[in-house]
């Protein structure tokens, strides 16, 4: 039951009113009641994952500390956190609690896959960490559905000058560089 307050001319009143969700439903949507191969191999790939990291931290050195255990606890913790998430994933999944998914849209995958491909072909020719984060930053705008070309590449190239200039200036960290890189060493000598 939920109960609802409402205050017309300085009165309140309750009405009770029966909560009417059916099994599997929740503020989002109705539960597709099928099976879910999606989802399974999304608990594949969370199961496996969780295999990876016991499997890593098995190798770590131990340094055992007053409480009989150090640092090297924490993967092992991740990894079980990480299996109980697959099993929850695998359960719904089969269970078929996860909700209809709308169709893929095709284009946006096409056009986030291009930005990757294309980031990685800058990169490796020397252009650059700016120029190469500024056409993934507009191509992967334009597969969320944001058609304001010139918009997303300056918004982008703003983004990505700030990024380099904290990772190179305030971290210290090596970037990709090219021309456009080389200036700014310049200007900041």
């Amino acid at each position: 039951m939920s109960v609802d307050r409402t205050e017309a001319a300085g009165e309140t009143r309750l009405s009770a009113e029966p909560d009417i969700r059916l099994h599997g439903e929740d503020e989002v949507g109705q539960a597709s009641g099928r099976r879910d191969l999606a989802g399974l191999g999304i608990a594949l790939a969370l199961f496996a994952l969780a295999a990876v990291i016991y499997s890593d931290a098995s190798g770590y050195p131990v340094r055992r500390s007053y409480a009989q255990f150090g640092p090297e606890i924490v993967p092992f913790i991740v990894a079980f956190g990480i299996l109980v998430l697959a099993g929850l994933t695998a359960l719904s999944a089969w269970r078929g609690g996860f909700e209809t998914r709308e169709p893929l849209n095709w284009g946006g995958v096409i056009w986030l896959v291009a930005a990757i491909v294309i980031e990685i072909i800058m990169l490796y020719s020397g252009t650059g960490f700016i120029p190469a984060s500024t056409v993934l930053f507009a191509f992967a705008a334009r597969a969320f559905g944001q058609t304001t070309h010139l918009l997303n590449v300056a918004i982008g190239a703003v983004m990505s000058t700030l990024l380099f200039l904290l990772f190179r200036y305030g971290l210290g960290l090596a970037l990709p560089n090219g021309p456009l890189e080389q200036v700014i060493d310049q200007l900041f000598r």
